[in-house]
């Protein structure tokens, strides 16, 4: 199969903190929709078990104590190390605060924060080009180009 041909499948995982999904999940799924991105709801241990491989973009929504303490639960087992190991970029829509090590995260462009009450309809659309831009970036080794040693035949 050509590689012109292959169609890119975005997707974006939702954090599923409770047994059933909120409202908060169905607006974003159809804002997301229709600029072809899927947004697939995810339980913290089939999160775990995903492809690491590639950077997974999850969606976090805290809203109320129960989300929250579940969330926590998650940071504690694997989120924050995925993290950090830049295998996971979170976005933490959130009527608390934000992570103690925020700024940290921030800085690796893994990490964003939305505090509510907030446009559920702006947040899709930053998450969308965050998520965009994510994937359109070429990783370049920061090391720069190795050097060229001089020949050492004597050809004189």
């Amino acid at each position: 199969m050509n590689i012109e041909n292959q169609v890119a499948i975005n997707y974006i995982f939702y954090l599923q903190t409770k047994s059933e999904l909120d409202n908060n999940f169905y607006l974003l799924a159809e804002i997301l929709s229709k600029i072809n991105i899927s947004l697939l709801p995810i339980s913290a241990d089939d999160l775990k078990d995903v492809d690491r491989n590639k950077k997974i973009h999850l969606i976090s929504i805290r809203n109320d104590f129960s989300s929250a303490f579940a969330f926590n639960q998650v940071r504690k087992s694997f989120l924050d190390t995925a993290m950090a190991a830049g295998k996971i970029s979170l976005f933490d829509i959130s009527s608390f605060s934000e992570i103690e090590t925020a700024v940290k995260y921030q800085n690796k462009n893994i990490y964003r924060y939305f505090q509510l009450p907030q446009n559920l309809k702006q947040v899709a659309m930053t998450v969308a080009v965050d998520f965009f831009r994510d994937r359109n970036t070429i990783a370049e080794w920061p090391g720069g180009k190795r050097a060229k040693l001089p020949s050492m035949n004597n050809e004189s």
